[in-house]
């Protein structure tokens, strides 16, 4: 490879990483091939082919450039109209040439991450709050009906089971639209984590038996470790890590816990489903799933692991997903030290 070409390729391996790290949307053709498509928007919930237009049409524009001989570093606009749920969107990308590629960067990123959110968000209330809806309203007809006292309370229970559950919805979209926003305000509450864990353990321990799946316990903490961080955000962190080791393990679930050189360190194992490769990368991504359907069987907004990787990023600590599919699932969080002592909240 002579230098010229080295630099060439040195130029658009620098551009390229660039824009993946602050993750553009865009897209590299080259010879009338796609080279490179970073899209930020999760796949499971975008309409029917809608890549393949993305691509058709940034190809149909690559062909117009080339007729025109668009020379290299000459930057242009271009607006493509694609229809997004039954609504045509302007895409604005712009355009340039690096040798023989020419880049497609998405310019009105923002305004297309908030259509994602607001049509991704509609598609999946319309999913998750029908369900305890529809059985509240068949319980309270079923209620009108009713004289025997033990039916009564027993129906009142499922009733409320379910106001709960519409209750978690509702909360845990509130906390999503804080970090969307960037509107997040963490406490500086100081706890014994080894007391946290025990606690929300406490709480999974009939959920967990009732299964027949059973909990192994590795807590090589004491009384006195403790951590500086919001309570409730933490509480809810490894809450929904163990939840879903709960409801997607097979018979197994293994929590550890200990104190490493800079911090703590939090691991749930199950033996359950797993994960598939494919989508491993997006599952961090707001409202994904662990497939790319709806799974009815396992009822959820697909926000928990989008708010549980938010909640340790902003105590700076790291959260880790290992998986195989039919194998189970390993999921690590680290919070690091924060020196202080104080009086404990717990």
């Amino acid at each position: 490879m002579d230098k010229k070409n080295l630099k060439i390729d040195n130029k658009i391996s620098f551009i390229s990483d660039f824009l993946k790290n602050i993750n553009k949307f865009y897209l590299v053709v080259s010879e009338n091939e796609l080279k490179i498509f970073n899209n930020f928007i999760n796949s499971a919930f975008l309409p029917a082919n809608f890549n393949d237009k993305i691509v058709n049409s940034v190809k149909e524009i690559y062909n117009e450039f080339i007729e025109s001989n668009l020379q290299e570093f000459c930057f242009l606009n271009k607006k493509l109209k694609i229809n997004f749920y039954n609504k045509e969107i302007d895409f604005e990308f712009l355009v340039f040439k690096v040798d023989n590629d020419f880049y497609f960067i998405l310019v009105n990123d923002g305004f297309i991450r908030d259509e994602f959110f607001r049509i991704a968000i509609l598609n999946t209330l319309s999913h998750e709050l029908k369900t305890p809806l529809t059985i509240i309203k068949g319980y309270i007809q079923y209620l009108l009906r009713l004289k025997d006292t033990e039916s009564f309370y027993n129906t009142l229970n499922i009733i409320l089971s379910n106001v709960y559950r519409l209750e978690e919805l509702v909360s845990e979209l509130i906390e999503v639209s804080k970090f969307v926003s960037d509107n997040v305000l963490l406490k500086n509450d100081i706890f014994s984590l080894k007391k946290l864990l025990d606690f929300v353990i406490s709480k999974f321990r009939s959920k967990i038996s009732s299964k027949d799946i059973k909990l192994i316990l590795d807590i090589n903490l004491s009384d006195q470790d403790e951590i500086i961080g919001d309570f409730e955000k933490i509480r809810y962190a490894i809450q929904e890590i163990i939840e879903n080791a709960y409801k997607y393990g097979k018979d197994q679930i293994i929590v550890k816990a200990y104190k490493g050189k800079d911090g703590f360190y939090i691991q749930v194992k199950d033996n359950g489903v797993g994960i598939k490769k494919e989508i491993i990368n997006e599952i961090f991504h707001l409202f994904s799933r662990t497939n790319n359907e709806l799974n009815r069987d396992v009822y959820g907004l697909g926000v928990g692991l989008f708010l549980v990787k938010k909640i340790i990023d902003y105590h700076n600590g790291k959260i880790i997903i290992k998986s195989k599919e039919n194998k189970g699932t390993t999921v690590t969080i680290f919070i690091p030290f924060k020196l202080k002592k104080s009086d404990s909240k717990f």
